[in-house]
């Protein structure tokens, strides 16, 4: 198996900022410039589609709205790969979603022919959930308008990518505070939470949200800010399984010009080496500010510490100075905002890889008696990464807890396990180890993970997920999708 270089592995993992899933961290394995001509191939004609007679509502589109794509039409393919080589799913049409009445459109479809429904923006969604065998693709990676507002807030259409929404804000010097990897999809992301570099200070993505138009399991369109319930459920919980979020307004943040990154390198660690830089990066990282991120990324024997900072660089120097008397080598680089995000855009897909959350920390506490095992694991497994970032700070924010169903605004760390391999051949074993570090993780009593890195089998993914919450999102799924159209595996379920 294939050892990744430095330069590879960066632009591989993106270093895991982005989120998203529909989200997820991942680039979008679709070459989007590519696809879109969509109108240029034809589909289904909108005229003769399936019968739509019966269905609550009619739509007259055109296909400046939606084409619908059957298996043998040229442009199904391209419209169907998503990230994750690994997952392959084949579903019945695709219906390529350019405005929101293509969205209408599609669900009435849905609804006529009985499909289960899921929902594609990046592509990047760690099982494939926004695919399905033999159902309804509702793909939006044709609706990218991107449009100003009064009081610096801006509309961004669910399709659109972070490399295109930040390429917009900071020419106008403004932020929100979304993952690094360029080609996460802006829908995924915020519906399941959504974190990166300016989440200590600003909160998670979806604190940032003031609006987002929403079409329900029926057609209805819907402005979330005007059902209290329905916008708290979108800001953690939203993922596909109530409806179609199709725009979402944001407050945007003024951008800092500079961004300082500082990456330390640990070369040839053992296991007791390891325990003890663990242990002090948690120690170090309790003392940043809401300025500061840090990532401690375990790759083999090389453990990589990327720390940045939007505030005072010698105050970030001086609290991981501690780190730094402990590392193989270390090097500095303070750039404008703008250039220094291009490097974490990640590379395109697909790719093979399995990832996933391995639980959120409160402190080096939660994991001390198995840390050295998990460096066992990853030590003498190529391909095997094991990766914790910082949360915490303005990210558990009272209001922001009040005005969101994310449940875990006051466990400051998450972990994250990645496999990457070249072939389908190199996978049982990989995802052998990766259940053993899983399962290491586990018994020691973490259970809390992100829903935007999901695991297909993650016990009690409802709490692991939505904590004491999963209820009352099933309530709201029970209101907004009647008829429970949108289903994948770990889709909130309807009320009983």
């Amino acid at each position: 198996m294939k050892k990744y270089s430095k330069r590879e592995f960066l632009k591989i993992i993106g270093l895991s900022i982005a989120i998203a899933p529909f989200y997820t961290i991942l680039s979008s394995c679709s070459d989007d410039s590519k696809s879109n001509d969509a109108h240029n191939n034809k589909g289904l004609d909108i005229e003769e589609d399936p019968d739509l007679s019966n269905s609550q509502t009619s739509y007259k589109v055109s296909d400046e709205d939606v084409i619908v794509l059957k298996r043998e039409d040229a442009d199904f393919d391209k419209f169907k790969i998503g990230f994750n080589a690994r997952i392959n799913k084949l579903p019945k049409y695709i219906a390529v979603c350019k405005t929101t009445l293509g969205v209408q459109y599609a669900i009435s479809l849905g609804q006529k022919e009985g499909l289960k429904v899921t929902v594609k923006s990046g592509g990047h969604s760690f099982e494939g959930f926004s695919s399905n065998d033999d159902g309804l693709m509702i793909n939006l990676s044709q609706m990218k308008k991107i449009i100003w507002e009064e009081g610096n807030k801006v509309q961004i259409e669910a399709g659109s990518l972070l490399q295109e929404i930040q390429d917009e804000l900071f020419s106008r010097q403004r932020l929100i505070p979304a993952g690094s990897c360029g080609t996460v999809g802006i829908a995924g992301l915020t519906l399941g939470g959504g974190y990166g570099f300016f989440s200590r200070k600003y909160g998670l993505t979806c604190d940032s949200l003031t609006e987002v138009e929403f079409v329900d399991g029926q057609g209805n369109i819907h402005m979330a800010s005007k059902d209290k319930d329905l916008f708290w459920a979108l800001k953690g919980g939203g993922n596909g399984s109530f409806g179609v979020a199709t725009k979402f307004t944001f407050e945007t943040q003024a951008m800092p010009q500079d961004f300082f990154a500082h990456v330390m390198k640990f070369k040839n660690l053992n296991s007791q080496t390891f325990y003890s830089v663990l242990n002090t990066w948690f120690e170090t990282s309790e003392r940043m500010t809401e300025n500061d991120f840090s990532a401690f990324v375990l790759n083999g024997t090389t453990l990589t510490i990327l720390s940045t900072t939007i505030g005072n660089r010698n105050l970030l120097k001086n609290t991981i100075a501690n780190l730094e008397d402990m590392a193989t080598s270390k090097h500095s680089s303070d750039v404008a905002l703008a250039k220094a995000m291009k490097r974490y855009y990640g590379r395109t897909g697909p790719i093979y890889f399995k990832n996933a959350s391995a639980g959120l920390f409160h402190s080096f506490k939660d994991i001390e008696s198995v840390a050295e095992q998990i460096f066992e694991k990853v030590a003498n497994s190529k391909g095997l990464i094991f990766q914790i970032n910082t949360l915490g700070a303005n990210i558990n924010n009272a209001t922001f807890e009040q005005n969101s169903c994310y449940p875990h605004r006051g466990i400051p760390y998450l972990s994250e396990l990645q496999a990457y391999y070249e072939s389908p051949s190199q996978e049982k074993r990989l995802l052998n180890l990766f259940e053993e570090v899983q399962d290491l993780i586990r018994g020691v009593g973490i259970t809390a993970q992100y829903r935007n890195y999901p695991d297909i089998n993650f016990p009690n993914w409802q709490q692991a997920y939505y904590g004491a919450n999963y209820s009352v999102l099933q309530k709201i799924k029970s209101k907004f999708d009647t008829d429970n159209l949108f289903q994948y595996p770990q889709s909130i379920e309807l009320f009983k």
